[in-house]
């Protein structure tokens, strides 16, 4: 325990003792249902990048499904790691955590989670460790209309194609690149796409592609995407 508090303190600035107390809490011992050790939750910390703890109940299920916090928070971090309560009567809450978090999870990020018996649950029996959170996977892309239908109208073709794009993009920069997720802005013109940091708020890429959308035109969109994140990276402050 030693250890896991000593990095939590190197690596906070304010509320140390609470952000301590936290992840601290997060352990789970070999006699509860799932154990989640104190090594796991240091090795997590350790990866490069920012940490955030997130804590929720299980009643907050219902409003992620519309708001998908979790969701943007998890295509951000590299690992993610969830600590469970367990009064008796939570396994359907628990595995419905469990499988959604799976769901939205990528195969370039580190995902697992414990169970710890309690008579009974505490306020936010859900604690949530994102860790790895780099600037170069913290943007955020808005598009318009007609680009949101389109993307979304063949998930086949779309959701593999754009995994082995940010496959290329990684092996390029030598980081794992994380799904951007298109969110569809109302406030664009049917045809625009705008790529914001969130590292700083600054404005990367603001552009129109053509009504003409084909899969051929896609392509010429994601290799100029490509060239965006060579540049973000080769910034000094992604080489960090």
């Amino acid at each position: 325990m030693k250890e896991l508090i000593e990095c939590i303190k190197e690596n906070t600035i304010d509320n140390t003792q609470e952000v301590q107390s936290c992840i601290e809490s997060m352990v789970c011992s070999s006699t509860d249902p799932i154990e989640l050790t104190q090594d796991k939750l240091l090795n997590a910390l350790r990866l490069d990048g920012e940490f955030l703890a997130l804590k929720l109940h299980f009643d907050d299920f219902d409003s992620e499904l519309k708001n998908e916090t979790i969701k943007y928070k998890i295509s951000q971090a590299l690992s993610v790691v969830v600590s469970y309560e367990d009064d008796g009567n939570s396994y359907e809450d628990i595995e419905k955590f469990v499988k959604y978090i799976h769901t939205i999870s990528d195969d370039k990020q580190n995902s697992t989670f414990g169970v710890k018996k309690v008579e009974k649950l505490s306020e936010f029996p859900i604690t949530i460790l994102f860790s790895g959170i780099l600037p170069i996977n913290q943007l955020k892309m808005t598009v318009g209309s007609k680009i949101n239908e389109f993307i979304h109208s063949d998930d086949e073709y779309f959701i593999p194609r754009f995994a082995k794009h940010r496959d290329e993009i990684s092996k390029e920069v030598k980081i794992p690149i994380l799904p951007v997720i298109p969110m569809l802005d109302k406030e664009l013109s049917e045809f625009q796409v705008r790529l914001i940091d969130l590292y700083d708020g600054r404005l990367i890429s603001e552009f129109e592609v053509s009504p003409n959308l084909s899969i051929e035109m896609v392509e010429i969109y994601l290799l100029k995407l490509f060239y965006i994140y060579k540049v973000l990276v080769e910034e000094k402050k992604y080489n960090k």
